[in-house]
């Protein structure tokens, strides 16, 4: 049998126990989630090294000659004055991608023309595919993925990508065109553990990932036109890469 001094030695552990139970069911409650802890604030595009760039990136795209001809009553304002532009890194016309097909962004001003011509040429001048793509002609960022159809991207080899605006019915030698790089690139590492989209984002962003840290921003800021936060990442994160005119254009994926 216990004795008195042991009766009140076990109630005054149990009294310690109940009064602590609180304390420490409020102290778990307001612990930040590791989710909450590791979301990002603020993704910089960290560019990937120039060992692997084709000889020349320079774009195939000219201030002068951004619009059709017939829709120059249409970007009278400075707000429309935005030209035609790839969403590419504007120091190097040039981006990493581990998509076998991947997705391209594009700056569309306000445009008549009803289509635009989408092509990949090897680093050699051979046709790697070629598309046409319907258009709404508002203006805005849209998103071109090439199709699953087309020959895959191989990985280690440079391709260059255009867009042609056709103002016409058919494509014509002056309609405007922009063009700009691509490369495949394996990294196995990325896909090594779960992580949420902005979270994958900024892991491209890190790798020098253009094309898949881009896309990924952009369907996030796509979903969320409200939450500040994201818009303040996606402003930050295309002025990182020289980009910030069309930081507040309209996505229209």
């Amino acid at each position: 049998m216990l004795n008195s001094q042991q009766l009140i030695g076990l109630m005054t552990i149990g009294l310690f126990l109940m009064g602590t139970q609180p304390t420490i069911a409020q102290s778990t409650a307001n612990t930040p989630t590791p989710t909450n802890r590791s979301k990002p604030q603020r993704i910089i595009f960290k560019p990937p090294p120039n060992q692997s760039k084709p000889k020349s990136t320079s774009s195939g795209g000219s201030r002068s000659n951004w619009q059709c001809p017939q829709d120059a009553t249409l970007n009278t304002t400075s707000a429309n004055k935005t030209p035609l532009m790839l969403l590419t890194p504007t120091d190097s016309n040039y981006g990493l991608t581990i998509a076998e097909h991947p997705t391209f962004l594009v700056y569309l001003p306000q445009t008549s023309a009803k289509q635009v011509v989408l092509s990949l040429m090897t680093e050699d001048n051979q046709l790697h595919s070629q598309s046409f793509i319907p258009i709404k002609g508002e203006p805005g960022i849209i998103s071109i993925k090439l199709p699953d159809s087309f020959p895959l991207l191989e990985v280690s080899k440079n391709y260059q990508w255009s867009l042609v605006l056709i103002c016409g019915e058919k494509p014509n030698p002056n309609d405007p065109v922009i063009t700009s790089w691509v490369r495949r690139v394996v990294l196995p590492q990325l896909q090594s553990q779960p992580r949420t989209t902005l979270e994958q984002a900024d892991a491209y962003s890190e790798q020098g990932i253009w094309y898949d840290a881009v896309i990924n921003l952009a369907q996030i800021r796509n979903a969320q036109p409200n939450d500040q936060v994201m818009a303040d990442i996606w402003t930050d994160f295309l002025k990182s890469v020289g980009l910030e005119a069309i930081a507040t254009q309209p996505l229209r994926l």
